[in-house]
């Protein structure tokens, strides 16, 4: 039997005067131009699956904090590198925010200031290497028992298209920070089943 708490959670008191005003420009130059048109209706919310994740900042409450500034708040917390790209609440704002976009321009101040969660430089690393963000090295086992080829249609099975996507990845601002080693690796060794 599961025993369920009376206790109210004790709200969360944020200090408006500790904000960056600066965060909301930096925001919109990075992308989420529309910010400020945000009304918080919650109709994002409502078809976020960061949210039925019970993720603490999902892209309302994103939106919500860079409002206020709270920099410091988005970047200790990893939410933001939750998000699926799915785009649905792109999809049903009334006001033509963009929330996705908002959250990729928090992810790229977060990249700026190294904050990023041990999964992502994994998962970017990852990306880099072998063309995909999550890559099971087994995987091709699998692929060849479902009657499936053992590398999949993507990089793996296009060392040119991985050339590519590094060259691309080298020109970011990934490789300008240093966050993963992009090195001159042979691409036919890395893309191995």
């Amino acid at each position: 039997m599961v025993k369920l708490s009376n206790a109210i959670a004790e709200p969360q008191v944020i200090d408006l005067s500790l904000g960056e005003l600066d965060l909301v420009d930096e925001i919109k130059e990075l992308g989420g131009e529309e910010l400020l048109e945000c009304i918080q209706c919650a109709k994002c919310a409502a078809v976020c699956p960061m949210a039925l994740a019970g993720f603490p900042f999902f892209n309302k409450r994103v939106i919500q904090a860079i409002l206020i500034g709270s920099r410091e708040t988005l970047l200790d917390d990893s939410s933001i590198w939750a998000c699926q790209s799915c785009n649905r609440c792109t999809e049903i704002c009334p006001r033509q925010v963009r929330p996705f976009e908002i959250i990729l321009a928090m992810r790229r101040v977060a990249v700026r200031e190294f904050a990023l969660p041990t999964l992502t430089t994994d998962g970017l690393k990852s990306l880099f290497d072998v063309g995909h963000a999550v890559y099971l090295k087994e995987a091709g086992k699998s692929r060849k028992k479902v009657g499936l080829p053992e590398k999949p249609p993507s990089t793996l099975a296009h060392p040119q298209a991985l050339r590519e996507l590094q060259a691309i990845m080298r020109k970011t601002a990934l490789a300008e920070l240093g966050i993963i080693p992009m090195g001159e690796a042979e691409v036919a060794g890395s893309c191995e089943v």
